[in-house]
């Protein structure tokens, strides 16, 4: 898809010029407006905002929604700060920078269209504070984030040491849509040091579509420029960059790089344009200082696995549940095209809920690295994520990491390192596994199931061996999923202590089936990485023979044909679907079913 690569660079001049500001400056970017500047009569007449709601609510929203370049000291061009009720509420009335607040607020000029722009709510209620009510916040479809964007300072702090992992003349040919392309690097020798700030290096903008950098830790990756579209197996997140972020840099401390580290840079490449003779050297500078302060890590927090049927509005949630005290300090959330909304909450061990960060009105073209506030995590908090999509297309998209598949994480920088590359569980105990009949099972089907619990083995699945199947209603007695290898995209699958739980039945007469399940798998990865997702199955269709094999025509839950493998002896059945693919892994799913009175 054409990214809107200009958003950089709306980005990085969101908050004005470096100028010095004349005291009557005014919000639109230290240049005099009429649209901002207005007379008395507009804003309130003498209207003297309250100073008491001012200390109690409309600061703090003022701050999150303004404060990054509008802050206690002004950043990024912006001519004064928001943020002194004094200041605010001093001069000429219609020119104050309150009544400047509320007009821009007004004409919904301010944030910067390049920004995350506040709720309608706490942008009306800022509003019409500064205005004494005469005001209101123009409505906007554009991105909202509860959390300001991160701003790194302008220049890096002195005395660190630059590192440029370069792609170095990478010929990006005029058919290459979608292509990874990783650059392994070596930490060059020396005394472990602390990384203080990324700064991406722009060669050629017009084919970037995204950056990752990873720490190779199990040093899996080949040692010279390799095509990619994972990553290498037991590497961990140092940095994510996409349109519309710009340098990023921790206050205090950093990431430690440790001499003879293996690095990879994966750059994903999307010459939609068709360019001819594009060699691109794009890359990372990585500015490190001493081992002093603070040691952060990264970590994916959010579900995989989902699916987003075609013509649908659909969501999908996972859970991370820490097990020590972790501070969640910046983190950038992550969808993709057809993405409308994330959130991001913490269930306290005491049953509390407070909000870590919610986007609405999603636009892949702006992704930010926002502020957390510091967020502390307590041991057996929750952290539960959930993303919303509008799929108004023909296909049903699936989570991958093409652009027209989907993601749903937040990259989220935390303190102390987690262990962890990912971090999904699943939301309920297996044995809150709820079944629903779903909309090919018969009217008043039971709803009163047993639950079931298989599990996940390494070997070629039996070879099914037919029969005629009787009537009856039968209800599901065993799980058991055969996978060529336990060796994924993601990581290698722990079938030991990977779960499939589920709870289902089936319906057969007269050459006709219906089947009907609820199922949960919750795979465990080496090195505690979890995956859990639900996976509902609800058809049915006739079928023809005894043989092993039948091919099943669809009447419900769709209008195609699905090939069943189908071994019957006297009330027992087992019946398993055609073998299905994830992260180079091949699944053969087999389903043991009882007949019951």
């Amino acid at each position: 898809m054409k990214t809107k690569l200009c958003a950089l660079a709306l980005l990085l001049t969101a908050c004005g010029t470096e100028t010095s500001a004349p005291a009557d400056a005014t919000l639109t970017d230290g240049a005099r407006s009429d649209a901002a500047v207005t007379d008395g009569a507009d804003t309130g007449g003498a209207c003297v905002p309250d100073r008491a709601r001012w200390e109690s609510a409309v600061r703090a929203e003022v701050q999150t929604s303004c404060g990054t370049c509008h802050g206690a000291t002004p950043a990024f061009g912006a001519p004064f700060s928001l943020l002194d009720y004094d200041a605010l509420v001093a001069g000429e009335v219609g020119r104050r920078r309150v009544d400047q607040m509320a007009a821009a607020l007004a004409a919904g000029t301010m944030p910067p269209s390049s920004a995350p722009a506040p709720s309608d709510a706490v942008a009306t209620d800022i509003a019409q504070w500064a205005s004494c009510g005469a005001r209101t916040a123009a409505t906007t479809t554009r991105l909202r984030a509860t959390r300001p964007w991160m701003r790194a300072p302008m220049t890096a702090p002195a005395g660190l040491t630059a590192w440029d992992l370069r792609a170095d003349r990478y010929a990006v040919g005029p058919n290459v849509n979608d292509r990874y392309q990783c650059f392994p690097f070596t930490v060059p020798e020396g005394e472990p040091r602390f990384i203080r700030r990324f700064e991406m290096l722009l060669d050629r903008r017009e084919v970037l579509h995204h950056a990752v950098l990873l720490r190779d830790t199990d040093r899996t990756a080949p040692t010279t420029p390799f095509e990619c579209e994972s990553m290498p197996e037991g590497s961990q997140y140092l940095m994510a960059w996409a349109p519309g972020q710009d340098a990023f840099e921790f206050p205090d401390g950093g990431l430690r790089m440790t001499a003879g580290e293996r690095y990879v840079l994966q750059i994903h490449y999307n010459n939609s344009r068709r360019l001819d003779g594009v060699v691109d050297s794009s890359g990372v500078r990585i500015l490190h200082g001493p081992v002093q302060g603070t040691e952060y890590g990264m970590i994916a927090i959010g579900p995989v696995g989902f699916s987003i049927p075609a013509r649908s509005t659909t969501s999908a949630s996972s859970g991370c549940t820490f097990r020590e005290p972790t501070r969640l300090f910046a983190g950038g959330p992550h969808m993709h095209v057809i993405g409308s909304a994330f959130q991001q909450q913490v269930l306290r061990a005491s049953g509390a809920v407070e909000p870590v960060i919610s986007i609405d009105n999603w636009d892949f073209n702006y992704q930010f690295i926002y502020d957390l506030g510091s967020t502390l995590i307590a041991p057996g908090d929750r952290i539960e994520t959930r993303c919303t999509w509008n799929n108004t297309g023909t296909r049903t998209v699936y989570s991958g990491t093409h652009t027209t598949d989907e993601m749903c994480f937040n990259f989220a920088y935390v303190t102390p390192p987690s262990p962890q590359r990912y971090c999904d569980q699943p939301l309920r105990a297996p044995d809150d596994l709820v079944y629903t009949p779903g909309a090919c099972a018969p009217p008043a089907a039971n709803t009163t199931l047993p639950l079931v619990t298989g599990r996940m083995q390494v070997d070629a699945a039996p070879e099914p061996t037919g029969g005629a199947i009787p009537d009856g209603r039968w209800e599901l007695t065993r799980i058991v999923w055969h996978v060529d290898t336990p060796m994924s995209a993601i990581g290698t699958i722990d079938v030991n202590e990977s779960v499939i739980v589920g709870r289902g039945q089936l319906w057969t007469s007269a050459g006709r089936v219906s089947a009907d399940l609820a199922n949960r798998v919750d795979l465990v990865f080496t090195g505690g990485v979890r995956l859990s997702r639900d996976i509902p199955i609800s058809l049915a269709g006739t079928y023809t023979g005894t043989g092993p094999t039948r091919t099943l025509a669809q009447t419900c839950g769709g209008n195609g044909n699905v090939r069943l493998a189908v071994s019957v002896t006297g009330d027992d059945m087992v019946l398993g679907f055609a073998a299905t693919g994830f992260g180079g892994v091949t699944v053969t799913p087999r389903y043991s079913f009882h007949r019951v009175p």
